[in-house]
């Protein structure tokens, strides 16, 4: 799986591109912030995510989630990595 944020569109929603051979692939998936209902691992980071923290998932349209739907990056990963001069 490939994962890269390529823009923060507003305080509370990212782009991503997405590549994973079995889940797909997404040039600009729009995921939004929100707290966690379970535990899980963050996609970006690998560090363990605990239920009631602050992540970013892929929004739903309607009916329609996503394959990735399940993924979670965390929002202090994505803060830190636009507070980051290298990014």
């Amino acid at each position: 799986m490939t994962l890269s944020i390529v823009e923060k569109l507003s305080p509370s929603t990212i782009s991503i591109r997405w590549s994973d051979p079995c889940l797909g692939h997404y040039e600009s998936q729009i995921w939004s912030i929100g707290l966690a209902r379970a535990a899980a691992i963050c996609v970006l980071s690998g560090q363990p995510i605990r239920r009631g923290d602050s992540i970013f998932r892929p929004r739903a349209y309607g009916s329609h989630v996503p394959i990735n739907g399940h993924r979670m990056i965390l929002a202090s990963v994505v803060a830190g990595f636009f507070h980051d001069p290298s990014h």
